[in-house]
């Protein structure tokens, strides 16, 4: 097998997380080479709704508000350096986001998170009544229990932001290349390096960010990395009038972008590794839509999308190192909230690489730890899932 140019660090995939992961490395002067068989958020991480809710979600409060808090704070930081460091425009937002009920159990849901999400400094979190939901938002449909109002959730273009990461780690020397890894070479469980088709990358650490497709790295590590693909879909919608609140209801979302089209969604569905859009999507995106937002059965399909989100049983990310293999880090399964939670798995995993440890507990998604397979965990018990 030939010997390519070595690299301190190997980072396998292009999403959110491996180029998180070389822009905070490129920060403590570690260059990089990202191994990817596609291109720079080719994937979820490029498809996504960009949603950044730090006060929601599987995992949140515990285990993951320590992380999902500090995210948020990373992504307000990268807002401003990003821009000026990568020539590129993320499309970064604080906006209110209306997370509305239409029933008792969804209300009292909501209402359950309050104590916790009130009781953070820097957010405003308010329950509303029906009444004062609707004169927030006049196209919502009537019959709101009430909802909550939570202000400044932060919202960024997906694929911008993967791609001002990259290139910002690329000006500090961090290299992007394609090629399909296939094993790791070890000495005395060291990692020496990792093997592609033709060809292997000597390296000092690794780090596996590979989104849906990271348990094919569970042979190479020697560990489970039980990932699977869930997919979502998304419809971009072009209407008149001025544009549409970052709306939630039941288990979907409605929000004008930046680009002036109305985003929708989403669907969750087992497909396998089937990340093209289909007409059962969309059906199954604009029936809930319609029923909340029926001033949208007007507006034109402008496009499209669909993408396969990395998550787990218990819906925790993978992240830490690898028991028993010296070099080896893993930072994959951020699922709903792999945007969101993006930059804190980054700035841990170089942490990890460069220091050897991090100042946050990352006990709970651990690699390896224990993960039921009995039920994959969704967004139909969190009323804040995006």
């Amino acid at each position: 097998m030939r010997r390519a140019r070595g690299s301190d660090v190997v980072i396998i995939g292009a999403g959110v997380a491996g180029c998180a992961t070389a822009y905070y490395l490129a920060k403590e002067g570690v260059k990089a080479t990202i191994i990817d068989r596609d291109s720079v958020g080719a994937h979820a991480s490029g498809f996504a709704l960009g949603a950044i809710n730090p006060l929601g979600g599987v995992g949140i409060p515990e285990p993951l508000g320590p992380l999902s808090l500090e995210s948020y704070r990373l992504h307000t930081e990268l807002a401003k350096m990003l821009p000026q460091e990568s020539g590129v425009d993320t499309e970064f937002q604080l906006r209110n986001a209306l997370m509305v009920a239409y029933s008792q159990e969804e209300a009292q849901a909501m209402q359950a998170h309050l104590p916790w999400q009130q009781a953070q400094k820097g957010f405003r979190v308010e329950w509303k009544s029906g009444e004062e939901i609707a004169a927030m938002e006049r196209h919502l449909a009537p019959g709101m229990v009430g909802g909550v109002v939570m202000q400044r959730v932060g919202m960024v273009s997906p694929y911008r932001f993967n791609l001002a990461l990259l290139q910002a780690a690329e000006r500090h020397g961090a290299v992007l290349r394609h090629g399909r890894v296939v094993g790791f070479r070890y000495q005395n469980n060291r990692i020496q390096a990792v093997q592609l088709e033709r060809e292997e990358v000597p390296c000092h650490a690794v780090v596996v960010a590979m989104g849906p497709w990271s348990a094919d790295a569970s042979a190479w590590l020697g560990v489970d990395i039980p990932v699977t693909p869930l997919k979502g879909q998304i419809l971009h919608l072009r209407i008149g009038g001025p544009g549409l609140s970052y709306v939630s209801w039941g288990h979907s979302y409605a929000v004008t972008k930046p680009d002036g089209l109305v985003w929708v969604g989403t669907t969750e569905e087992r497909a396998g590794y089937d990340e093209s859009p289909s007409a059962v999507g969309s059906h199954a995106i604009m029936g809930p839509v319609l029923k909340a937002l029926p001033y949208l059965a007007d507006a034109e399909v402008v496009r499209q999308t669909a993408c396969l989100r990395p998550v787990t049983a218990d819906g925790l990310p993978i992240l830490g190192k690898v028991s028993g293999k010296e070099g080896v880090v893993v930072a994959t399964g951020g699922g709903r909230k792999g945007i969101h939670l993006g930059p804190v798995m980054g700035r841990i995993a170089a942490d990890l690489v460069v220091h050897g440890k991090t100042k946050f507990d990352v006990a709970a998604v651990a690699p390896g730890r224990i993960i039921s397979t009995v039920q994959i965990a969704t967004s139909e018990s969190d009323p804040f899932r995006f």
